[in-house]
């Protein structure tokens, strides 16, 4: 019988599934191109199966761009880079080669801050190396140039798909002496209980090992030129990210991931890997995880204890900016403009709304819709579109604006950490806005069974709430979590003595792997 035949997978369905294949399986030595490729077909795995249940025609970014959008920011990417970076001339990293610490963004972690575009993970850690005397770059991915930038970086897009096309075309030439032991009986085993096996193709295996090792040579490249004692990057796990690792594990630079969002134990990223042998690494899993609190860290380390893989704790560095008395230009300002949204709530408790990227309209706009006409005139309903959902605007407002009021620009566009403050209470089907809220004392509702997985110990704590009744339900649910109050906010991460450890700690390290 299909195991989930009657209703969607949950994350621990699909991470079960995960820790069979390792202990049932020989994955761990599959090969192709000379490189391990298992990391990455892990956790390709579970957010393509994620994806098949929870998606839909509605799904927008997520669904993945066309190929004829592809080829025309293949095409066209060059030409853009380069008028981005003149028109933001100022912001051009044109500094020395040498530096302390390069930063790798995945180019979707900004907020408009002032004037500026702040990079919402490195720019914080970022201030600090530079107090400490040291040197930095920061390398920006994605064909969206935001300017005016509140740091000087490299746009390396160009790059990267010039590198993209190489490994596709290599792959094409060449099978790289794929070595994939199991791998039917892997695929049998996971259509026989109702999950896709589509992931594990081997001709794009193939292509995205090849990816990875031209991109890798191109980081390699770039970070030879550099020479850096530590390197961060936000999000290893895709391609890209990985290619990066691959590519300070080379130079014996040590690299470090920093969280970004949810972790936990239902993220395939982070959670539950099989223990490395003899001490060593998976060869594209970042050395250090910088990690918002204790629990993220233990995760971590229930796995990696005795491996080359460690977990630090050093916040949320983009807490750092928000601060009480904060001298970040432009903070001030969206504070500001946070309680003036306030005002207009006319003594309504105010429920802030966080969207989903990549959900069928059942999973989250319809619900949130039926929620409106039931509760809009009790509560001001803030709604906050994902970052990946910002070219549905019009779409998405038109759809809530027929169910009834809410706010939606300001939300959006405002910074997260100026808008929580201001709120009552969270409402959210999965975000990973849960932590952040609970970083400034606000509780949590979650709507879906998926959604409260990921956050246990704040479920346990009483900073988030399961509720998956009707919307009558949903709406007294709230109305209890914002009666609750808020209990204090988080104190300020410890970026500076995080920093300080990794570059003492990797300092070793790097010595180690030199001699």
């Amino acid at each position: 019988m299909d195991p989930i035949a009657n209703a969607p997978p949950l994350s621990s369905d699909l991470m079960a599934a995960l820790a069979h294949i390792e202990s049932a399986f020989p994955v761990l030595e599959w090969q192709v191109a000379g490189i391990a490729v298992w990391p990455l077909l892990r956790i390709r795995w579970m957010f393509v199966e994620w994806a098949r249940h929870y998606t839909g025609a509605d799904a927008g970014p997520a669904a993945g761009l066309s190929g004829k959008r592809r080829l025309e920011q293949l095409l066209r990417g060059p030409a853009a880079a380069r008028r981005a970076d003149r028109a933001d001339a100022q912001a051009r990293d044109t500094g020395p080669e040498r530096r302390d610490i390069v930063f790798l963004s995945d180019g979707v972690s900004f907020a408009r801050l002032g004037e500026h575009w702040v990079e919402r993970f490195c720019d914080p850690i970022l201030a600090h190396a530079t107090q400490r005397g040291l040197s930095s770059a920061l390398w920006t991915p994605t064909h969206q140039h935001r300017s005016p930038r509140f740091t000087p970086s490299c746009f390396i897009q160009p790059a990267i798909d010039r590198a993209n096309v190489t490994g596709a075309l290599r792959a094409r030439l060449g099978a790289g002496n794929p070595r994939l032991p199991a791998l039917a009986q892997v695929t049998n085993w996971l259509r026989q209980r109702g999950f896709s096996d589509g992931a594990f193709d081997i001709g794009k295996i193939g292509s995205d090992a090849f990816r990875v090792r031209a991109i890798a040579h191109l980081y390699g490249r770039m970070l030879r030129r550099t020479r850096p004692r530590l390197a961060f990057i936000v999000g290893f796990y895709g391609v890209e990210g990985m290619a990066f690792v691959l590519a300070c594990r080379s130079c014996a630079i040590p690299v470090v991931d920093i969280q970004h969002g949810v972790q936990g134990e239902m993220h395939p990223a982070y959670a539950a890997w099989p223990a490395p042998t003899n001490g060593a690494a998976h060869a594209l899993l970042p050395d250090r995880f910088w990690v918002w609190s204790d629990w993220e860290r233990d995760v971590i380390n229930r796995w990696a204890h005795g491996s080359r893989h460690a977990a630090v704790v050093g916040g949320n560095p983009w807490m750092d900016v928000w601060q009480p008395g904060s001298s970040w230009p432009g903070a001030a300002a969206a504070l500001n403009a946070a309680r003036a949204l306030r005002q207009r709530a006319t003594g309504r408790q105010v429920v802030f709304v966080t969207l989903q990227y990549g959900l069928n309209a059942s999973e989250q706009l319809e619900p949130l819709a039926a929620l409106l006409r039931e509760a809009g005139h009790r509560f001001a309903f803030w709604v906050r579109l994902h970052p990946a959902m910002l070219d549905r605007r019009e779409q998405i407002r038109a759809l809530l604006a027929a169910a009834g009021s809410c706010e939606l620009d300001a939300p959006t566009d405002l910074p997260l950490q100026a808008l929580l403050p201001c709120a009552d209470v969270h409402l959210t089907h999965s975000s990973s806005t849960v932590i952040e809220a609970a970083q400034f004392g606000v509780r949590s509702a979650l709507t879906t069974s998926y959604g409260a997985e990921l956050f246990g110990p704040l479920l346990a704590s009483g900073m988030a709430r399961l509720e998956v009744g009707d919307p009558a339900m949903l709406a007294s649910t709230l109305a209890s979590l914002a009666a609750a109050g808020c209990r204090e906010t988080d104190s300020a991460p410890p970026i500076g003595a995080a920093l300080d450890r990794l570059l003492a700690d990797t300092a070793s390290a790097m010595d180690s792997r030199t001699t």
